[in-house]
């Protein structure tokens, strides 16, 4: 595993989840959340906004926060969504521009 440094290498989430992965037993679940890209000017602002603030970080598309799951995993209903329309208690609320960029999904180890 590493995080984005000064050299400019990007972190490998995808090492994390499967880290984890090998380590637990049959029907082990992954819960997941990341910033999502919209692919649009204010994803792109917002991600920015981020790295300057932390110094790290980046956006991903819900195709590569989905690839960060390990092959054979049962992705689970609702599947990838924004993290606070996740499973919600009553009524949704209404999401804000950065409630859409946060993705969380939920899967289950075969």
């Amino acid at each position: 595993m590493h995080a984005k440094g000064p050299e400019g290498q990007d972190e490998n989430p995808a090492d994390l989840v499967r880290f984890w992965y090998d380590r637990v037993p049959s029907g082990s679940y992954f819960f997941v959340s990341h910033f999502r890209s919209a692919d649009d000017a204010r994803s792109a602002r917002l991600q920015e906004v981020v790295q300057q603030s932390i110094g790290r970080g980046r956006w991903r598309t819900d195709e590569e926060i989905l690839a960060l799951l390990p092959d054979g995993v049962t992705v689970l209903p609702p599947g990838l969504v924004p993290a606070n329309a996740w499973r919600p208690v009553g009524a949704p609320e209404e999401l804000t521009a950065w409630g859409r960029l946060i993705g969380a999904v939920l899967a289950v180890k075969p």
